[in-house]
């Protein structure tokens, strides 16, 4: 009877309500989470520190008061890993693997909520669409980690170079910005050579195009007649057109001489796409 009431009560909630007070209790878990013990590498994360970095990771934001590649052990880097994935996918996305696992089906209620989280406009298919989302992003992480590791591995080792790339490729498919460079002795920073900076600036411009445009890349890998929405494709077009633009704003105004890139050779003008 209690369950029952519990539902119903759950289902009265506005779907904009739900979301944000699943976020913010995710929030609370994951400051929980930072601030154990064997998080830090010398101390603890203090409550203002944990609380900030679990926001800024589920949000992701990007914006830290601590330096990841110093301030966190190997277990804090993939916490910190694993929150930016949450809260790239979105923590909705989550909830109905978890549901899918226990053999739950979705509710209306749920159904509604993924909805508004992806910014869809309709139902159809929602759980199916779930999972292309997460193909897809998962396969784009995949080849992007892959490409890093393969580039980093001469100078970072085999191990290190593996958590590294795939720390960066999550971080920038999610756009999160996180850096585990920084603070690493001998680094100030992610490698600033043209293949990197070109592997990072893909994965952020295809994670930045959106959930359903992902979700539809992910059905365009697998499918070979499958054909990209107008959405899809209006997206990507602006999306293309916006950081050419861009690119050549910046080329104009940075290049000059006594501006910030006046000493770049033209071959590192990838920088500028970056």
């Amino acid at each position: 009877m209690r369950r029952k009431q519990f539902s119903f009560f759950t289902r009265r909630i506005p779907t904009p309500i739900r979301l944000a007070f699943g976020l913010a209790l995710m929030v609370c878990i994951a400051t929980l989470l930072l601030m154990l013990p064997w998080v830090g590498t010398e101390r603890p994360l203090r409550l203002n520190e944990a609380f900030f970095t679990a926001t800024s990771a589920l949000t992701v934001t990007g914006l830290s008061v601590i330096t990841p590649g110093s301030d966190l052990s190997l277990f804090g880097q993939l916490l910190l890993l694993a929150l930016i994935q949450i809260g790239g996918v979105g923590y909705m996305v989550l909830a109905v693997i978890v549901f899918r696992l226990l053999g739950r089906n979705i509710s209306f209620a749920d159904r509604l909520a993924l909805r508004d989280s992806f910014g869809l406009l309709d139902l159809k298919a929602i759980v199916r669409l779930t999972r292309h989302v997460l193909i897809a992003v998962f396969t784009l992480e995949f080849l992007g980690a892959l490409l890093l590791w393969l580039h980093w591995r001469s100078f970072l080792g085999n191990e290190r170079a593996i958590l590294y790339a795939v720390f960066h490729a999550v971080s920038a498919f999610c756009n999160a910005g996180f850096d585990p460079f920084a603070g690493t002795p001998g680094f100030v920073g992610i490698p600033n050579d043209n293949f990197s900076l070109l592997v990072l600036a893909v994965l952020i411009v295809i994670g930045g195009l959106g959930i359903p445009v992902a979700a539809d890349i992910g059905i365009w890998l697998f499918r070979k007649r499958h054909r990209l929405s107008l959405h899809s494709r209006l997206t990507m077009l602006i999306t293309f057109f916006l950081v050419i633009v861009g690119t050549a704003g910046l080329f104009v105004a940075e290049t000059h001489s006594g501006a910030t890139l006046a000493e770049f050779p033209l071959g590192r003008a990838l920088a500028l796409f970056f």
